[in-house]
């Protein structure tokens, strides 16, 4: 099939202002759904004292949301949570400072939730660790048990969140006590594995569809930037020729809630050979600069690696290609992380989640995964010290946590209401 190079210019499609559409059916295809975007609280307070969760849409508006996205915002209380990671983890540290010398400092997710499920033809999982650095596991704990306090109010059917609560504590302990053996799937992977396209020409074509036309001209500075990662392959992969990354479409991508203001593109690659039914679809995304943050710390130089760091540390899988670019000239410009679409990804949504078993299913799945990563990535002689530190601190903090996640997932509740009622 004959191909054709598209014109794209990097350093001006990262200006452009990323918009976003969160259709209520899970999305196909990786993104990070819920990063949140370079938004501040009305009259947002010094990082020191606990911010408010109210947004406003004006200040959205200037930030680039659009009235689709205001529209599915004011339609979702759990929407509008999706765009408070940063602010839910500076109240739970905040709520926590009297104790934060007992709390061990592990690998954190940073902004868990329902629906940060993800499942692959061979795969499933907690994925998205745009959020994700060292800090107290009760932030993740909050921010998961609030989430299934939201998730309740808007599924279809009768929830019990209190007990979809309890299973996702109570796995979580016991992963920290031991190794969690092999998981069952919960129930609704094979649902959502048969609605994904799973033939590659079809899931191709539904990635064309993903990408937005970048501005045309400085074709010779996109083939620049471009070079440097292909540069980087060739020195980590040397088992993939050259031709495996030329550009056969690029774009601009729209896709999350969170992550909307975030420069994120697409790249559809030649990958093995020349046929386009092997094309390797690959996403460059440059992540907020860390900003306010409670107890969680993340680095504010070098950031592309940390995301990929974090994947590997707590996801369930890593990509065909990942790696990290600068797509502009100047040092001092964050640069881009990089990891290649899996086909047949799917992302899970509310709707998805069916019955009351199926959401018990998937807060026991996240609690093991974030909590038993240890077993397996840390170095044996530290892990007999890890479990008993946080067994200690999961015990101490266990109660106040599920107290405090129902608080927040009220007061969210209500700044949602109000923001609903501005124009």
């Amino acid at each position: 099939m004959a191909r054709r190079m598209v014109g794209l210019s990097f350093g001006v499609a990262l200006g452009v202002a990323l918009l976003a559409a969160c259709a209520p059916e899970a999305a196909v295809g990786p993104s990070s759904v819920t990063k949140a975007p370079r938004i501040v609280p009305v009259n947002a307070p010094p990082a020191t004292e606990s911010p408010s969760f109210r947004l406003d849409k004006a200040e959205l508006r200037r930030a680039g949301i659009d009235a689709t996205q205001i529209a599915k915002i004011d339609a979702s209380a759990f929407r509008y949570f999706r765009l408070l990671a940063r602010p839910y983890e500076i109240r739970t540290c905040d709520a926590f400072r009297d104790v934060r010398w007992t709390l061990p400092t592990v690998a954190v997710h940073g902004d868990l939730h329902v629906e940060q499920f993800v499942v692959t033809s061979e795969t499933y999982g907690v994925e998205d660790f745009d959020q994700s650095g060292y800090g107290p596991a009760v932030v993740d704990l909050v921010r998961y048990a609030a989430s299934i306090d939201l998730a309740a109010r808007e599924l279809a059917w009768r929830c019990n969140a209190d007990q979809a609560v309890e299973k996702f504590f109570a796995a979580y302990r016991s992963a920290l006590d031991k190794a969690p053996p092999q998981p069952h799937p919960p129930a609704v992977v094979d649902r959502l594995r048969r609605r994904a396209p799973q033939a590659r020409a079809a899931w191709l074509e539904w990635v064309d569809r993903q990408m937005l036309p970048l501005p045309g001209g400085d074709e010779a500075r996109a083939r620049k930037a471009w070079t440097r990662f292909t540069d980087l392959q060739a020195a980590v992969r040397p088992d993939r020729p050259a031709a495996f990354f030329e550009i056969v479409r690029a774009g601009v991508l729209r896709m999350g809630v969170g992550s909307a203001l975030e420069r994120k593109l697409l790249v559809r690659v030649r990958g093995p050979s020349a046929d386009p039914d092997d094309d390797v679809v690959i996403e460059a995304r440059a992540s907020e600069p860390p900003g306010a943050s409670g107890c969680v710390w993340r680095p504010d130089q070098g950031s592309a690696l940390h995301v990929l760091t974090f994947m590997a540390l707590l996801g369930p899988r890593m990509p065909e290609v990942l790696g990290y670019v600068g797509l502009t000239e100047t040092a001092d410009t964050r640069p881009f992380w990089v990891q290649s679409w899996t086909p047949g990804y799917v992302e899970l949504a509310l709707p998805d989640v069916e019955t009351q078993a199926e959401l018990d299913e998937l807060a026991e799945a996240a609690a093991s995964q974030l909590a038993g990563h240890y077993w397996t990535r840390l170095p044996e002689p530290l892990r007999v010290y890890q479990r008993y530190a946080q067994l200690k601190s999961f015990d101490l903090v266990r109660e106040r946590a599920m107290k405090l996640a129902r608080e927040l997932a009220q007061e969210t509740t209500l700044a949602w209401e109000r923001f609903r009622r501005t124009p």
